[in-house]
């Protein structure tokens, strides 16, 4: 491996992310390199049921207060489970466009040499109406990016 000193793996609870979060943990084991899990909230993409209603405080509040909870416990089982040191790991939350956060607003403030994700966590249609994240990250990111696809023959 590179010498990596600061490892970017965004989540969004897609199996591939599931992926990049292994494979990122992995990466960072046994090393002193810093591992930050990104998840981001694009309020343009949550609405009741996909009914197309904006969502009003309390229930962003809401959302980000269950968001909160799960990254932070998702950072214990990092931790304890998978046996990085609490020095290591840190999470973070964000609300906004996913693309740029990943690719550009997080590694230019955190100072990230490599960003880990998953390959889509979006179904076709989504991917076609808003393009692949992973695809807009690997175009424009400011540092090296690892795109893990998860198949099952090599896991």
């Amino acid at each position: 491996m590179m010498n990596y000193k600061r490892i970017l793996v965004a989540v969004d609870g897609s199996q591939g992310s599931r992926y990049a979060l292994e494979d990122a943990v992995n990466l960072v084991k046994g090393t002193t390199t810093r591992l930050d899990v990104l998840r981001v909230l694009d309020l343009n993409t949550l609405e009741y049921g996909g009914a197309g209603v904006a969502l009003d405080g309390e229930r962003i509040y809401e959302i980000e207060q269950e968001a909160e909870q799960e990254m932070l416990r998702l950072r214990k089982e990092i931790v304890e489970e998978k046996g990085l040191d609490d020095s290591q790991v840190y999470v973070h939350l964000r609300f906004g466009n996913p693309k740029r956060i990943i690719a550009r607003e997080f590694p230019q403030e955190y100072k990230s040499n490599l960003i880990v994700l998953g390959y889509t966590g979006r179904n076709f249609i989504e991917r076609v109406m808003m393009g692949s994240v992973a695809a807009y990250v690997t175009r424009e990111a400011l540092c090296d990016v690892l795109t893990c696809k998860g198949n099952n023959e090599t896991k």
